[in-house]
């Protein structure tokens, strides 16, 4: 996401253990995601990687003052715009976007993805990133997540973006005709095969595409290869949900 002039904020992935030895689901409406998730392998499992997700997840979980820290950080220079009209791969047109992202993307607006990993875990974590978003105007905040229901509930605010991610327990609340989704395929040509737009271009595409309909390619990692065998990500979700009530 630095190529794209990304900034993140990341949580660890699922259940993990505390400090005090308690565990904590970070993503509460994960299903066959958590089996094949890149954020529970390599590099996320280094101790000083996986030290500092934690320590953000219990920043946000315990400290009140949450949002009043990140929104500090938020004021530094590197957050303004740089008033020159942002490129992205794989969108050439913005006639599609609403007049607040056409002005975000004319004037080089930064970006804040929220999450690489994990996910909004109660209504109250939610609510502190929409009012980092009030408070931030110029700022694109946006957000794949599972939690479907959850978003749905709260009202749209024009900097603050949301791509539902298949494979979780709530998929079947997406309507794929209309709700800005992303799926998991197992390589470029079957994205353009199934009608997808994809977003390997640029991660802001998932939010930015003129297009609802996000398709990621798989990570190269073998195990979860094998093991989605030529599924998407739904489609593993879909097997899982039949197993269960078998």
């Amino acid at each position: 996401m630095r190529r794209d002039g990304v900034w993140n904020f990341t949580l660890p992935a699922w259940v993990v253990e505390l400090p005090d030895g308690s565990h904590f689901n970070v993503c509460p409406n994960a299903g066959a995601c958590a089996k094949f998730c890149y954020a529970r392998n390599g590099t996320y499992l280094f101790p000083k990687v996986r030290g500092k997700h934690l320590s953000n997840l219990l920043l946000v979980r315990d400290d009140p003052d949450w949002v009043d820290v990140l929104h500090e950080e938020l004021q530094s220079r590197r957050f303004r715009s740089t008033g020159q009209s942002r490129s992205i791969e794989g969108m050439d047109d913005v006639s599609h976007l609403s007049a607040w992202a056409q002005d975000w993307f004319e004037s080089g607006g930064q970006a804040v993805r929220i999450h690489d990993s994990g996910d909004f875990f109660s209504p109250e974590y939610l609510e502190g990133w929409r009012t980092l978003a009030r408070h931030n105007p110029g700022v694109l905040f946006y957000a794949y997540t599972k939690e479907v229901a959850l978003v749905k509930s709260v009202s749209a605010l024009d900097n603050l973006m949301f791509c539902f991610s298949m494979g979780g327990r709530q998929d079947s609340m997406i309507d794929v005709t209309v709700d800005r989704h992303a799926d998991v395929f197992p390589d470029l040509e079957s994205i353009s095969a199934a009608g997808y737009y994809s977003q390997h271009g640029s991660d802001l595409l998932s939010v930015l595409a003129p297009s609802h309909r996000i398709g990621i390619p798989q990570n190269n990692i073998p195990h979860f290869r094998k093991g989605l065998a030529g599924r998407t990500f739904s489609e593993a979700q879909q097997d899982r949900a039949r197993k269960v009530t078998a």
